[in-house]
C-alpha cells in the first residue's frame, strides 16, 4: 500500500512552465514506472503565469512517445514549492539563481544537463517556445536523454527513504 505522502519530491523549473519543465516532469514519471506513485513530480516556471496549458507542440512531441501533458497548467515557482523539493532540476543557470533566491537549498538545485556529474553539458535544454516543430523535437530528445540519466539518483533517494 503506497504511503500517504510521497517519499521524494522532484521539481523541474523552466521559464514559462509551458514547454520544458512539464515535458521533463512527464518524462520522469514515465521513466519511474511503478515507482512514480511514491514520487511527487511537478514543475514550475520562474516567470510563469498561472493556469496556462502546455504549448501545443509540447503536447504533440510528448504524445509521439505516448505521454499526455494536455492536462498540465502552469504555475510560478514559489518559496514553498522550491523549499519542499528534494531535487530541483533547472533548465538554465539563471533558473538556478531564481530558485536559490526563493530559498531552495543549493545542494538540491541541479542544472538538468549537468546532473549527475559530470553530466552532459554539451547538450543544454534550450527554450523552444515560439520555435519550429524541429526545435521542440530536439528539446524533447534532450530532455528524455537527461531524465534517463537522473532517474537512478531519484530511485536511490526513494529506496533510501523507503528503508528508513
Amino acid at each position: 500500500m503506497p504511503p500517504e505522502s510521497p517519499l521524494v519530491r522532484v521539481l523541474f523549473v523552466c521559464t514559462g512552465n509551458t514547454c520544458r519543465s512539464p515535458l521533463a516532469a512527464a518524462a520522469l514519471v514515465a521513466e519511474l514506472g511503478e515507482d512514480a506513485a511514491r514520487v511527487e513530480v511537478s514543475s514550475a516556471g520562474t516567470a510563469a503565469g498561472s493556469g496556462q496549458p502546455a504549448s501545443a507542440l509540447s503536447c504533440d512531441v510528448a504524445a509521439g512517445d505516448g505521454l499526455d501533458v494536455s492536462g498540465h497548467r502552469s504555475r510560478r515557482a514559489s518559496s514553498s514549492v522550491v523549499k519542499s523539493a528534494d531535487f530541483v532540476f533547472v533548465m538554465e543557470p539563471l533558473h538556478r539563481l531564481a530558485v536559490e533566491a526563493l530559498g531552495a537549498s543549493r545542494e538540491r538545485v541541479h542544472l538538468l544537463s549537468e546532473y549527475p556529474a559530470p553530466g552532459d553539458p554539451g547538450m543544454p535544454v534550450s527554450d523552444p517556445f515560439g520555435a519550429s516543430r524541429e526545435a521542440y523535437e530536439e528539446c524533447w530528445r534532450r530532455i528524455r536523454h537527461h531524465v534517463r540519466r537522473l532517474t537512478p539518483a531519484v530511485r536511490q533517494a526513494l529506496n533510501a527513504r523507503n528503508a528508513s
